[in-house]
């Protein structure tokens, strides 16, 4: 299997070429440029000078709240369907997905739970662009997965629907995804939210 910190500044480069280069002049989206660059430097820790302040000492300190802040915002922004029938213009969709594979990298319990009970409907309106973006950035499948699984169960709900969801899903899977890549998206749901 592909070490995914070895390569995450290649995939982290990857995810944002296509998600740039995939956009069309016409939809109807406002998600600035700004949150890929908020999402990237996150990840990667770079630019962190941005959530600094200086203490009564005068020592600069890292203000962890002020990134959380910052990265929040572009999270509440992009949650939200653009397009018409809850869809996602597919610039929104891999913004979120992207949410999804920072919040499994970093171990941020708080977008784990965001995630958790928001992926589910954006998948449900999205299947097809969801399953196209995870073919074509498979890096994104397992945090994905994960929380489309954390559905299931999360604070007591829908635990009884898990088994109906990946049956009705599996076609979906297959039909969109390669063998390997299908295997993986389902053997997330092996997991406890």
């Amino acid at each position: 299997m592909i070490n995914i910190m070895k390569n995450l500044p290649l995939y982290s480069f990857i995810f944002l070429l296509s998600a740039c280069s995939n956009i069309n002049a016409s939809e109807n989206t406002d998600t600035g440029e700004g949150d890929f660059d908020i999402l990237l430097s996150n990840l990667l820790n770079v630019n962190q000078h941005r959530h600094t302040y200086i203490d009564e000492q005068g020592n600069k300190q890292a203000n962890s709240l002020g990134r959380f802040k910052e990265l929040e915002r572009v999270y509440i922004k992009n949650i939200e369907p653009d397009l018409k029938g809850d869809e996602f213009s597919l610039k929104r969709l891999k913004t979120v997905m992207f949410f999804s594979f920072y919040a499994d990298e970093k171990k941020s319990a708080a977008f784990q739970e965001y995630l958790a009970t928001d992926l589910m409907p954006i998948y449900t309106h999205n299947q097809i662009s969801f399953m196209k973006t995870l073919k074509e950035l498979p890096f994104l499948i397992p945090s994905n997965c994960d929380r489309l699984n954390a559905f299931f169960g999360f604070e007591g709900k829908n635990d009884n629907k898990k088994q109906g969801f990946i049956e009705k899903n599996q076609n979906i899977f297959t039909k969109h995804l390669t063998n390997e890549q299908a295997k993986l998206c389902i053997s997330q749901f092996g997991n406890q939210p």
